[in-house]
C-alpha cells in the first residue's frame, strides 16, 4: 500500500494555512499592543491581545495535530505493508 501523494499535498496546504493564520494572529496581537497602548484602557487592550494570542496558539496547535495524525497514518501504512511482506 502506498502513501497517497494528493492527500499529503492537501494536508500540507492546510497545515501551512494554519501556520500562516497563527503568524497573522501573532502580528495582530503585537500591532494592537503597540498602537493601542495610549488610546484604549489597559484592561480592554490586554483582553484583545489575549484573544489574538489564543487564536494564534489554537492555529499552531491545529497544524501540529494534523502533522502528528499524518505521521501516525504513515507509520500505520508502513507497518501494515511490512506485515504483508512477511
Amino acid at each position: 500500500m502506498s502513501i497517497d501523494r494528493t492527500l499529503y499535498e492537501r494536508l500540507r496546504k492546510r497545515m501551512l494555512m494554519f501556520y500562516f493564520a497563527a503568524g497573522i494572529n501573532f502580528v495582530m496581537a503585537v500591532w494592537v499592543l503597540s498602537v493601542g497602548a495610549g488610546k484604549v484602557a489597559s484592561g480592554t487592550l490586554w483582553l484583545i491581545v489575549l484573544i489574538f494570542l489564543v487564536f494564534a496558539a489554537l492555529n499552531f496547535y491545529m497544524a501540529r495535530t494534523l502533522k502528528k495524525k499524518w505521521d501516525d497514518h504513515v507509520r500505520q501504512l508502513s507497518a501494515k505493508s511490512g506485515d504483508e511482506a512477511t
